[in-house]
């Protein structure tokens, strides 16, 4: 009855409910992660991914990667998330989903400030992106190792320390993940895009600087 109330309630005033416990999806993956953060618990990748049905690989990618493409007031954890990262991707090429990541990978700690942060900048923009997914595309969505190679690339670039290079392989990061997430193939088909287009302008600017210096 009380649960009735509260959607009524939030129904006339015009605003989202709240995100029920237990429910699955990533805005309550990191309202539970801030939760722990709270209680002043350590929160690793490995107690972060570990939900029924859920393709472990991506979801720890789209945890790494989600600091690094949107412009949050904290600093940079490419040095932190970076080479975790790589081997994270590394791993859902060779082997793919079906595969548990390794101890190491599971053992990594995420900071406590991105939790922090996440949480109170990205719940409202990725519960939106929540209700546009579905299981679309399965031609896509099913390449879980071409995922990965294309995940792997741009981690490398991603932890290069090439000026303003962050956003867009960490943007192309989050669309591919979250697409291997939601088992969209839609988000993975942009997010290919996105990296190959990151790949073709850094050839252009490679050249180009070739041409300038030959």
């Amino acid at each position: 009855m009380s649960l009735a109330l509260a959607q009524l309630e939030t129904a006339e005033l015009g605003t989202e409910p709240p995100v029920e416990p237990g429910k699955t999806g990533l805005v309550a993956l990191i309202q539970e992660l801030d939760g722990q953060r709270q209680a002043g618990a350590d929160v690793t990748l490995g107690a972060a991914i570990e939900q029924p049905d859920a393709r472990m690989h991506g979801a720890a990618i789209l945890l790494m990667a989600l600091p690094e493409c949107i412009p949050l007031p904290i600093p940079s954890f490419g040095a932190i998330l970076g080479v975790p990262l790589i081997g994270v991707s590394a791993h859902l090429a060779f082997y793919g989903e079906s595969a548990t990541l390794p101890s190491k990978a599971r053992n990594i700690r995420l900071p406590p400030r991105m939790i922090e942060l996440m949480s109170r900048y990205l719940i409202g923009p990725l519960g939106y992106a929540e209700r546009l997914s579905r299981q679309r595309v399965s031609i896509l969505a099913s390449r879980e190792r071409l995922v990965g190679v294309a995940c792997l690339l741009m981690a490398i670039l991603l932890l290069l320390p090439i000026p303003l290079m962050n956003v867009p392989p960490s943007t192309a990061l989050v669309f591919l993940s979250w697409g291997l997430v939601q088992r969209d193939g839609l988000f993975i088909g942009i997010g290919m895009g996105i990296a190959t287009g990151v790949v073709l302008s850094l050839m252009a600017i490679a050249d180009l600087l070739a041409s300038l210096f030959s």
